[in-house]
Protein backbone atom coordinates (compact mmCIF):
# COMPACT_ATOMS: atom_id res chain seq x y z
CA UNK A 1 0.00 0.00 0.00
CA UNK A 2 1.24 3.39 -0.80
CA UNK A 3 1.74 6.02 2.17
CA UNK A 4 -0.86 8.68 2.04
CA UNK A 5 0.18 12.15 -0.11
CA UNK A 6 2.22 14.39 2.12
CA UNK A 7 4.04 11.53 3.71
CA UNK A 8 7.16 9.14 2.91
CA UNK A 9 8.62 6.30 4.28
CA UNK A 10 12.00 6.30 6.56
CA UNK A 11 14.62 4.21 6.78
CA UNK A 12 13.49 1.92 9.60
CA UNK A 13 10.12 0.95 7.27
CA UNK A 14 8.05 3.95 9.26
CA UNK A 15 7.30 6.76 7.27
CA UNK A 16 7.91 10.52 7.76
CA UNK A 17 5.73 14.07 7.10
CA UNK A 18 7.50 15.42 3.85
CA UNK A 19 7.70 19.47 4.63
CA UNK A 20 4.84 21.91 2.80
CA UNK A 21 5.49 22.56 -0.51
CA UNK A 22 5.80 26.65 0.93
CA UNK A 23 8.60 25.90 3.46
CA UNK A 24 10.10 23.57 0.31
CA UNK A 25 14.02 25.04 -0.86
CA UNK A 26 14.19 26.41 -4.17
CA UNK A 27 10.91 27.22 -4.37
CA UNK A 28 9.93 29.95 -7.13
CA UNK A 29 7.46 31.88 -5.59
CA UNK A 30 6.25 35.03 -6.98
CA UNK A 31 8.12 37.19 -8.29
CA UNK A 32 7.74 40.67 -8.51
CA UNK A 33 7.12 42.53 -11.25
CA UNK A 34 9.26 46.29 -11.38
CA UNK A 35 6.93 49.07 -10.99
CA UNK A 36 7.89 50.54 -14.43
CA UNK A 37 7.34 47.40 -16.17
CA UNK A 38 3.87 46.92 -14.69
CA UNK A 39 3.35 50.29 -16.13
CA UNK A 40 4.09 49.32 -19.18
CA UNK A 41 1.64 46.60 -19.13
CA UNK A 42 -0.88 48.54 -17.91
CA UNK A 43 -0.27 50.88 -20.92
CA UNK A 44 -0.67 48.67 -23.31
CA UNK A 45 -3.95 47.17 -21.81
CA UNK A 46 -5.34 50.59 -21.67
CA UNK A 47 -4.59 51.33 -25.39
CA UNK A 48 -6.32 48.18 -26.49
CA UNK A 49 -10.04 49.75 -26.72
CA UNK A 50 -11.33 53.14 -27.59
CA UNK A 51 -11.91 54.06 -23.86
CA UNK A 52 -9.07 55.81 -23.72
CA UNK A 53 -9.72 57.77 -26.97
CA UNK A 54 -13.34 59.34 -25.77
CA UNK A 55 -12.07 60.07 -22.72
CA UNK A 56 -9.30 61.99 -24.61
CA UNK A 57 -12.14 63.48 -26.87
CA UNK A 58 -14.21 64.64 -23.84
CA UNK A 59 -11.28 65.70 -22.08
CA UNK A 60 -10.15 68.23 -25.01
CA UNK A 61 -13.20 69.24 -25.25
CA UNK A 62 -13.40 70.55 -21.73
CA UNK A 63 -10.46 72.26 -21.92
CA UNK A 64 -11.73 74.31 -25.07
CA UNK A 65 -14.73 75.50 -23.00
CA UNK A 66 -12.27 76.40 -20.27
CA UNK A 67 -10.43 78.33 -22.88
CA UNK A 68 -7.57 76.29 -21.28
CA UNK A 69 -5.06 75.34 -23.76
CA UNK A 70 -1.72 75.01 -21.28
CA UNK A 71 -3.58 73.76 -17.95
CA UNK A 72 -1.50 72.72 -15.10
CA UNK A 73 -2.68 68.86 -13.71
CA UNK A 74 -3.24 67.95 -10.01
CA UNK A 75 -3.92 64.32 -9.12
CA UNK A 76 -5.10 63.42 -5.55
CA UNK A 77 -5.69 60.17 -4.12
CA UNK A 78 -3.87 57.92 -6.55
CA UNK A 79 -3.14 55.52 -4.71
CA UNK A 80 0.05 53.17 -4.92
CA UNK A 81 1.14 52.06 -8.17
CA UNK A 82 3.66 49.85 -7.25
CA UNK A 83 1.24 48.15 -5.67
CA UNK A 84 -2.34 48.51 -6.65
CA UNK A 85 -3.66 47.28 -9.94
CA UNK A 86 -6.24 50.08 -9.63
CA UNK A 87 -3.93 53.19 -8.48
CA UNK A 88 -1.61 51.64 -11.83
CA UNK A 89 -4.48 52.07 -13.96
CA UNK A 90 -5.36 55.53 -12.94
CA UNK A 91 -1.57 56.66 -13.74
CA UNK A 92 -1.71 55.56 -16.65
CA UNK A 93 -4.54 57.15 -17.28
CA UNK A 94 -3.24 60.52 -16.30
CA UNK A 95 -0.15 60.52 -18.04
CA UNK A 96 -2.00 59.34 -21.32
CA UNK A 97 -4.05 62.79 -21.10
CA UNK A 98 -1.30 64.34 -20.12
CA UNK A 99 0.70 62.81 -23.29
CA UNK A 100 -2.50 63.75 -25.30
CA UNK A 101 -2.56 67.42 -24.17
CA UNK A 102 1.21 67.20 -24.71
CA UNK A 103 1.58 68.94 -20.94
CA UNK A 104 4.90 69.35 -19.75
CA UNK A 105 5.54 67.47 -16.93
CA UNK A 106 6.43 69.93 -14.32
CA UNK A 107 3.07 70.96 -15.02
CA UNK A 108 1.90 67.96 -12.88
CA UNK A 109 1.61 67.74 -9.25
CA UNK A 110 0.53 64.17 -7.80
CA UNK A 111 0.12 63.50 -3.85
CA UNK A 112 -1.09 61.08 -1.65
CA UNK A 113 -0.51 60.14 1.77
CA UNK A 114 -0.51 56.26 0.86
CA UNK A 115 2.59 56.76 -1.34
CA UNK A 116 5.85 54.62 -0.43
CA UNK A 117 9.03 56.08 -1.02
CA UNK A 118 9.14 53.91 -3.76
CA UNK A 119 5.93 55.48 -5.46
CA UNK A 120 7.24 58.96 -4.72
CA UNK A 121 10.52 58.23 -6.68
CA UNK A 122 8.53 56.85 -9.68
CA UNK A 123 5.73 60.02 -9.05
CA UNK A 124 8.13 62.70 -7.60
CA UNK A 125 5.22 64.15 -5.51
CA UNK A 126 4.60 66.99 -4.45
CA UNK A 127 1.26 68.89 -3.90
CA UNK A 128 -0.30 72.30 -4.25
CA UNK A 129 -4.08 72.90 -3.48
CA UNK A 130 -5.03 76.62 -4.28
CA UNK A 131 -5.62 76.89 -8.53
CA UNK A 132 -4.48 80.11 -9.60
CA UNK A 133 -3.83 78.81 -13.38
CA UNK A 134 -6.46 76.46 -15.04
CA UNK A 135 -6.05 73.30 -13.37
CA UNK A 136 -7.10 69.77 -14.52
CA UNK A 137 -7.97 67.97 -10.50
CA UNK A 138 -7.66 64.50 -11.00
CA UNK A 139 -9.26 62.82 -7.85
CA UNK A 140 -9.77 58.37 -8.40
CA UNK A 141 -10.05 57.35 -4.68
CA UNK A 142 -10.79 60.60 -2.39
CA UNK A 143 -13.48 61.06 -0.19
CA UNK A 144 -15.84 63.49 0.01
CA UNK A 145 -13.55 65.44 2.96
CA UNK A 146 -11.11 65.68 0.51
CA UNK A 147 -13.71 67.50 -2.01
CA UNK A 148 -14.56 70.03 0.35
CA UNK A 149 -11.47 70.99 1.10
CA UNK A 150 -10.17 71.39 -2.66
CA UNK A 151 -13.41 73.22 -2.98
CA UNK A 152 -13.45 75.18 0.01
CA UNK A 153 -10.10 76.24 -0.77
CA UNK A 154 -11.12 77.52 -3.98
CA UNK A 155 -14.14 79.30 -3.35
CA UNK A 156 -14.25 82.34 -5.69
CA UNK A 157 -15.64 82.63 -9.17
CA UNK A 158 -12.30 83.18 -10.34
CA UNK A 159 -10.93 80.07 -8.54
CA UNK A 160 -13.59 77.68 -9.30
CA UNK A 161 -13.43 79.03 -12.76
CA UNK A 162 -9.94 77.25 -12.99
CA UNK A 163 -10.92 73.99 -12.16
CA UNK A 164 -11.56 70.83 -14.17
CA UNK A 165 -12.74 68.08 -11.95
CA UNK A 166 -11.83 63.90 -12.97
CA UNK A 167 -13.52 62.24 -10.03
CA UNK A 168 -15.97 60.06 -8.87
CA UNK A 169 -19.78 61.44 -9.34
CA UNK A 170 -20.01 63.79 -6.41
CA UNK A 171 -23.91 62.39 -6.43
CA UNK A 172 -23.09 59.55 -4.92
CA UNK A 173 -21.55 61.24 -2.46
CA UNK A 174 -25.16 63.13 -1.30
CA UNK A 175 -26.85 60.70 1.49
Amino acid sequence: MDPPDGFAYDDQGGFTPTRPRKNRKNRTGNVRIPPEVALDCTRQELRAGDWLQECHDLLLESLQLLRASSPEVLCLGLGSPSSSRDARAQLVFLLEICDKISLDPSKVSVYDPVFSEEDERLLDANAAYPLPVPTIVFMPHCDLQLYENLIHENWSTDRLSHLLLIANRLSEYVD
